[in-house]
């Protein structure tokens, strides 16, 4: 080849300066070396400066733009590309201008073998096509690109630059041949020289590819060796940074992961640790709300599953969509608004060579300035993720990885020694606390306690034993008899107490008196429930060591405490004890009555077991009265499958109506997760129905004082049972008075149902759906219903029936399940087909609970 040139350069002297008559031959020389001098001048400075690659990558640019412009101007060509050879990826790279007016720059690579410029450079020979270019069967890539950039290619010719062993350089690629005089302002088409690249073109490139060749050469291997530097410097920052990493587990998995990002140029990077007791691998993966969700993935499968199996690095080159598992990569890729081009995942090993954890990082970018991803780009991979990871980066990911084991191992490490050390830390805390409780339970029980030895010796009483006995707190019975101390109106004690000690049998080892008459040192009998235990050795119940004597008060005191327990917080039970007002008989209060029942209780129960149906209401009368409770209220009664709960009684309450109002939607609220749950245990969901009037009862304890209970009688109770039955006439779960609703008018949100008479009682009754909290917005579609069915009402008691209808039509149009619409759609045809009384009021008689 380079025989038959130089023949050709001798034959065709004269031919060969025709052609750079307007570039002087020995100019062009002159330039190239000036190029030369220049580079070399820099390759010397940024040794001297350890090799500042970012720099030079910008010198290199200009300095290969400024070969190709003059070629291009030698040869005449419009384009002139020039694409040097990446030996670690087998590929043809460049950096060009991204746009016309030169605003930033664009990295291309091409792999050896693809497109024009990489057959030229797998087969080492020129490839020259003439006009017309697009008559060529591999134009169609070029055709595309030509239609995207608005140019058109006529002529090409594609140059492989070898060395002297014969091995590829790089690549000129010249486009379009020019006329070699044309007038200024004609277009490229008028421009073109038809004839292109001609066999003299060639050679003249030939005599001028040993000093090009040898710049480009040069860069080359200064390029590669400032690359290698600069990825060396990374990774040594990358180890320094994982060396000054916190034992913190949390803080290295991030430090780790955002070293590797910053190391390998990747766009993401992910750190999935083994977990060997599920046999899968987790991480924690940010989400776009800036959130963390841990994610699993079982060793063996997806990409990372299969490097924990394998042991062994996975790099998949863009586009990974043509990998044939790449299936569910595109599927999350499309749900995310993202673009998987390149993965690379590599095995992290402890210092024992045992699997700890992989490394994923995702799309290896390109050198340049790019705009950012936009999803609504998918599936076309954007031209800076057109790149792929290389085996220099598999090493230096290898020599990272070493020290990411290290430090993550040392951060487990770290966090196990401190689990077990907290768990230490607690056990000794939980020792403590326990010896601590049991000291505090003797002296908080209510239950007088004494404990004995075998000789029936006090070791030891608490408080509450002392006060029941008669004895001061400060007082010791330590070392006293206690047949001596304890005396009992109904019985021998000393008796029961010596068969305990000496427990022959079952029976005497553990006895119960109930209702005994204690008699203390201070003449005031008690009453109590009297408990004798035998301490026994565990091993054998007949070595008897001492007795435990539990004595129980039930005295009028504390029977009344243990039945306001019952139907009330203890916090209102004690402050309705120290007013006083914890007395038998009763007196009149303003407060509010809530009743509520379930819907449809019997048909709900009949296919139900006992125990099952028992289970179900203690669930649902627990979350019920909660609410009561935490709202100040008191618990009345249960009625079946009905809850009465008052408040304003027996404590008096200001905000009575306020607190059954919230109570009742907290038991909205209840009932929901309520019903949650049964659904989730493929049970069927309860509906119930509530009712609140507000006004005067007589309030107090009836029946005996050993059978006495809290409640409140009158006829404001009695209609506040009426409410609750009309909430199934009127389809609502919550309905209240008008009474109830006049103090909560500004904190509620509420439908007026209706103006009723309920059954036993004459004067009518504003009734009211309670639909939620002002401060809660309640939805579009119901607030419209609310102001149809209001507009509706208002005619309705203006006698104005027909138009009362359509009002009502309109409810039902958007709710059609509106029992009170069309309650009064019926009511108004009714009305409107009957002759209409004189003293006709709108108010409704119900005969129905």
């Amino acid at each position: 080849m380079r025989n038959s040139t130089a023949t050709a350069l001798a034959t065709r002297k004269s031919t060969f300066y025709e052609l750079i008559a307007p570039l002087n031959k020995e100019n062009f020389k002159k330039e190239l070396k000036e190029v030369e001098k220049q580079f070399k001048t820099v390759h010397r400075t940024l040794s001297m400066l350890n090799f500042d690659s970012q720099n030079f990558n910008g010198v290199l640019t200009e300095m290969v733009t400024a070969i190709a412009l003059k070629t291009g101007e030698l040869l005449r060509a419009d384009r002139t590309t020039i694409y040097l050879l990446d030996e670690a990826s087998n590929e043809l790279w460049s950096l060009i201008a991204k746009d016309d007016e030169g605003n930033g720059s664009l990295e291309i690579r091409i792999p050896v073998g693809q497109g024009i410029a990489g057959e030229a450079a797998k087969l080492k020979k020129a490839i020259n096509i003439p006009f017309d270019f697009y008559q060529d069967p591999r134009a169609t890539a070029a055709k595309e690109l030509d239609k995207k950039h608005h140019y058109r290619t006529y002529t090409m010719l594609t140059l492989p630059l070898l060395n002297d062993e014969g091995d590829l350089v790089a690549v000129v690629q010249l486009v379009n041949k020019l006329k070699k005089n044309y007038a200024f302002g004609e277009s490229l088409r008028e421009r073109i020289d038809r004839q292109g690249f001609t066999w003299d073109d060639e050679v003249l490139f030939e005599e001028f590819s040993p000093l090009i060749r040898l710049i480009l050469e040069s860069s080359r291997s200064f390029y590669a060796a400032t690359q290698r530097q600069r990825a060396a410097e990374a990774l040594l920052e990358a180890t320094r940074s994982l060396a000054s990493s916190s034992l913190d587990l949390d803080s290295t998995l991030k430090r780790v992961m955002d070293a590797a990002q910053k190391l390998m140029n990747a766009d993401r990077s992910t750190l999935w640790l083994l977990d060997p007791d599920h046999k899968d691998l987790w991480a924690n993966i940010q989400q776009p709300d800036a959130s963390f969700r841990e994610l699993r993935v079982p060793i063996g499968k997806g990409y990372v599953g299969k490097v924990a199996k394998s042991g062994k690095p996975l790099n998949i080159p863009f586009d990974l969509y043509k990998d044939p598992d790449s299936e569910v990569s595109q599927q999350v890729d499309q749900i995310n608004g993202y673009r998987t081009c390149s993965l690379l995942c590599m095995p992290i090993f402890n210092a024992d060579g045992e699997l700890i954890g992989v490394t994923q990082l995702v799309n290896k970018r390109k050198q340049g300035d790019f705009p950012p991803y936009n999803p609504e780009d998918w599936p076309h991979a954007p031209e800076f993720w057109k790149a792929s990871f290389n085996r220099s980066d598999e090493e230096f990911m290898e020599a990272f990885n070493i020290q990411a084991g290290v430090a993550i191992q040392n951060a487990k490490l770290f966090e196990k020694v401190k689990q077990q050390y907290e768990t230490i830390q607690q056990q000794y805390a939980k020792i403590q606390q326990q010896e601590q409780m049991q000291r505090d339970i003797l002296r908080s029980l209510t239950n007088g306690v004494i404990s004995t030895n075998a000789a029936g010796e006090i070791i030891a009483a608490n408080p509450s034993a002392k006060k029941l006995l008669g004895f001061n707190n400060g007082e010791s019975l330590e070392g006293k008899s206690i047949c001596e101390v304890i005396r009992i109106k109904e019985g021998d004690f000393s008796s029961w107490f010596g068969a305990a000690l000496k427990g022959r049998d079952r029976k005497a080892r553990h006895q119960y008196y109930p209702d005994r008459t204690l008699l203390s040192t201070d003449l005031e009998s008690r009453s109590v429930h009297l408990s004798i235990n035998s301490i026994a050795d565990a091993s054998d119940a007949s070595n008897v060591y001492g007795a435990l004597v539990v004595m129980d008060d039930i005295s009028d005191e504390k029977r009344l405490k243990s039945t306001m327990y019952r139907y009330m917080t203890q916090e209102l039970a004690e402050q309705l004890l120290q007013s006083g007002d914890a007395k038998l008989g009763g007196d009149r209060k303003e407060v509010s009555i809530l009743f509520s029942d379930i819907r449809g209780y019997t048909n709900l129960v009949e296919n139900m077991e006992a125990e099952e149906v028992v289970s179900m209401l203690n669930e649902y009368f627990s979350a019920m009265v909660e609410s009561i409770f935490k709202h100040k209220g008191t618990l009345d009664k249960y009625i079946g499958d009905a809850i009465m709960g008052v408040f304003g009684s027996p404590v008096p309450l200001r905000d009575h109506a306020w607190r059954a109002v919230q109570t009742a939607l907290e038991m909205r609220s209840n009932l929901a997760e309520f019903n949650a749950r049964r659904q989730a245990a493929n049970q069927q969901s309860i509906r119930i129905g509530v009712g609140i009037h507000s006004g005067a009862a007589i309030s107090g304890n009836i029946g005996h004082q050993r059978r006495m209970e809290f409640t409140v009688i009158g006829d404001d109770v009695n209609l506040g049972s009426r409410l609750e039955g009309t909430s199934k006439l009127y389809g609502c779960d919550l309905v209240i008075s008008g009474s109830t609703y006049t103090p909560c008018a500004n904190r509620i949100w509420v439908r007026e149902l209706d103006i009723v008479r309920v059954k036993g009682r004459t004067q009518p009754v504003s009734i009211y759906e309670l639909v939620g909290l002002r401060s809660d917005p309640i939805p579009a579609k119901k607030q419209q219903t609310i102001e149809l069915y209001e507009q509706g009402r208002e005619l309705y008691l203006q006698r104005n029936f027909d138009l009362a209808l359509q009002k009502f039509d309109a409810v039902l149009a958007i709710d059609s399940h509106d029992k009170a619409a069309l309650l009064h759609q019926q009511r108004c045809r009714s009305w409107m087909n009957t002759t209409l009384p004189d003293d006709w009021d709108g108010i409704e008689t119900l005969t129905e609970k």
